[in-house]
């Protein structure tokens, strides 16, 4: 859920947002500065839309669905 969360900031093109879901909805994410700044640069430079190419867990891999880490892929034009 919490993924999806921010997955959903990251489609919008919403580096404002996605900063504010992070903090909000205590998301550990790796390069959350780096995404934030990705997305406020895509922006100036008129980025028109993001497509979810892929997401996936550790856990698809392993079977072990307890501690989990997602991993998604987002094409930005």
């Amino acid at each position: 859920m919490k993924d999806g969360k921010a997955i959903e900031r990251i489609l919008a093109l919403d580096a404002r947002g996605l900063h504010e879901t992070i903090l909000n909805e205590s998301i550990s994410m790796c390069g959350f500065g780096p995404a934030v700044t990705m997305l406020t640069a895509a922006n100036k430079l008129g980025a028109q839309k993001a497509e979810l190419v892929q997401y996936a867990t550790s856990g698809d891999t392993s079977g072990d669905r307890e501690k989990v880490v997602g991993y998604a892929g987002i094409a930005i034009v």
